[in-house]
């Protein structure tokens, strides 16, 4: 038994074992854990893994649905990594920060809002001791303030919105809508699902968390605009979209665009969007789902390239996380028969 957190030792040779084996979409995956353990990965890896050791209070729902998504991730290989095929190790990195991430059913949901400390939209406005930073002012989203009282594609695109007039009434404020502080003394922070506000379509509500990774920030965002607008698929969300943003730069569609358009355009496009998004982040984070195979820069509990740390650390950008992710890829890999 591991100990929560502890890292299994990978031999060299284990390490060139994985690397060995290729994948270029699901059926391939799918074929190789047949082969190799008669069952489907998601039926293994509840049987031999879920619930265990440093996956404690983590599995994947056995579900025709979830293996449905399953399929729909590993046959988007070409779109979430750099260069095809894919290794056994860079699956089960990435399957591992998807089921921690995305839960028991694969879904790409959005981050949830909301503490006792710090109610719905105050979670996200503020930074939260020992856990996040205030999404409000990192440096990769744009302030709130700036967007109420200085952006006219803002306004124009949400002004008719619940609240709109309330927060433009106070401009007094603008300074606390730019900091960490959210307002509660004048605004409820407060979310109805059913009646989106204005406030809620500010930097640091809208670029929350979203996908099969909890993509965050602006720049991550933008970086999908121009996927959308080139898509030639079949899907009609994401055809629909990429008529609406046809032309119009991908800052401004940002700014116009709403909770609503990218909430379909995560949950409603058969995960192509949040398989592309993805392959965004690896790409502004350091290409962190090229994995060395050398067992000494793999293994290594620190940010450097080619480390599983580093690509724990890339996504979730705490240290615990990173050491545990670490910790979840070798206790899942150790845990198929040899030789793999």
């Amino acid at each position: 038994m591991l100990a929560y957190g502890e890292t299994m030792a990978l031999s060299a040779s284990e390490i060139a074992r994985a690397y060995s084996v290729q994948f270029t979409d699901a059926q391939d995956i799918l074929a190789f854990f047949t082969r190799t353990v008669q069952s489907h990965f998601i039926d293994w890896f509840n049987a031999k893994v879920a619930n265990r050791d440093n996956w404690k209070l983590r599995a994947i729902h056995s579900t025709a649905d979830s293996k449905e998504r399953f399929n729909k991730i590993w046959d988007a290989i070409s779109i979430i990594f750099p260069a095809s095929p894919i290794n056994l190790f860079q699956f089960t990195a990435l399957i591992s920060v998807i089921i921690n991430e995305a839960g028991a059913d694969l879904l790409p949901q959005c981050e949830c809002c909301g503490s006792s400390r710090f109610p719905g939209l105050a979670y996200a406005f503020c930074d939260v001791p020992g856990l996040k930073r205030s999404y409000n002012v990192a440096p990769l989203n744009k302030l709130a303030g700036n967007l109420f009282f200085d952006d006219a594609d803002f306004w124009n695109a949400h002004g008719n919105k619940v609240g709109a007039d309330s927060v433009r009434a106070l401009p007094v404020l603008r300074d606390q809508w730019n900091g960490a502080q959210y307002p509660t003394d004048h605004f409820s922070p407060a979310i109805d699902p059913k009646q989106p506000t204005f406030i809620e379509e500010a930097d640091f509500y809208k670029f929350r968390g979203r996908g099969l990774i909890q993509i965050t920030w602006r720049a991550n965002y933008k970086r999908l605009v121009p996927f959308v607008q080139s898509y030639s698929g079949t899907n009609p969300v994401v055809s629909q979209y990429r008529q609406k943003w046809a032309g119009k730069d991908p800052d401004l569609v940002c700014t116009i665009s709403s909770n609503q358009d990218w909430d379909a355009l995560f949950l409603d496009s058969e995960l192509t969007v949040a398989c592309r998004a993805i392959g965004i982040h690896n790409q502004l984070s350091g290409n962190y789902l090229a994995l060395s195979s050398d067992a000494s820069k793999l293994m290594a509990l620190s940010p450097i390239p080619g480390s599983l740390f580093m690509m724990g650390y890339r996504i979730n950008g705490s240290r615990d996380y990173a050491n545990l992710f670490t910790a979840r890829v070798t206790q899942l890999l150790s845990a198929l028969p040899a030789p793999v």
